[in-house]
């Protein structure tokens, strides 16, 4: 409540020393696994200026809870955003980028993602991003990753899309990884925004001992078979799917792995906005353990004055 004062009120003084309508954003999102790992995060902030849910610039404040069993950690930190997109393509930037504070360390945090469309049919996509890794050893010791990738996504034969990604992930403790993705998408029924995907994506580590911080096998590979959909409902923009496949750990370890997802965004109101989304992963992600599992959830608001 008194990061969402604090928003208000730089609102409140943007609005008479300019002239203009800024607008107030809210996050809650709530995630935890298998592991009893849970994250909590709030943030509030403002947009100044806002043209529309695809077009402002703002800050926020942000705090996060982690905690398991007995050990909490609380993470601060403090964001820019900016986000100047086309609606129907998504082509721009979609960006925040920040600081946060934990464990007597600073660390940067943020997701960036400039698009665009050279080509109808062709898009590419620049991504830079970074957070605290998500187990308690690691946010006590404050590791934090990057990720830098570029993709290029295809769309030939009218109704089939291939999509491929080559990433590298920095850790501060000395860490790196190659990623490679790729995903191949038939458009089944589209008249009701339905496709199936194959999905394949895989890393190797550099380093091999990270004493137990986080899950680091020398090398990963996982596919999955996944049904999705994407349909418009009036204002509202819905999305999700399901899937199922195989993880292989090392070349010999090998595990199911399971997906669900949602998505939903649209306006409330003429002045209000909100996004949500929920989904369930079992895979193998910085926790080692048999049958790992994770949740999330998180919702956003915006209000325009």
């Amino acid at each position: 409540m008194r990061l969402l004062a604090a928003a208000l009120a730089a609102l409140g003084f943007a609005t008479a020393a300019w002239g203009q309508a800024p607008a107030a954003l809210g996050l809650l999102e709530l995630a935890s696994d298998t592991d009893g790992f849970h994250a909590s995060r709030y943030r509030a902030g403002g947009l100044y200026p806002y043209a529309s849910w695809f077009d402002n610039a703002g800050v926020a404040a942000q705090t996060t809870h982690y905690s398991q069993g007995d050990w909490s950690r609380d993470a601060h930190a403090v964001l820019g955003i900016w986000r100047s997109q086309a609606p129907a393509t998504l082509a721009g930037v979609n960006a925040e980028a920040g600081v946060v504070q934990v464990a007597g360390h600073t660390r940067g945090i943020g997701d960036v993602t400039w698009g665009l469309r050279p080509a109808p049919d062709t898009g590419v996509e620049l991504i830079a991003a970074g957070d605290l890794v998500a187990t308690q050893k690691a946010i006590d010791r404050a590791i934090a990753y990057g990720f830098f990738a570029a993709s290029v996504e295809q769309t030939f034969a009218e109704r089939f899309t291939a999509i491929g990604l080559v990433g590298w992930q920095p850790f501060t403790d000395g860490n790196d990884r190659l990623h490679l993705r790729a995903r191949l998408i038939w458009q089944a029924v589209p008249d009701y925004g339905i496709n199936l995907q194959a999905r394949w994506r895989q890393y190797d580590s550099r380093k091999d001992d990270v004493e137990g911080a986080y899950f680091n096998p020398d090398r990963y590979r996982q596919w999955q078979a996944v049904v999705a959909f994407r349909r418009r409902f009036g204002s509202w923009v819905w999305l999700g799917g399901v899937g199922a496949g195989r993880e292989t750990i090392n070349g010999t370890d090998t595990h199911p792995v399971r997906m669900a997802e949602i998505r939903g965004e649209g306006a409330l109101t003429e002045k209000l906005r909100l996004a949500w989304h929920a989904s369930y992963n079992r895979s193998t992600g910085y926790v080692d353990a048999p049958e790992y599992a994770y949740r999330e959830a998180g919702v956003t608001l915006i209000y325009a004055f």
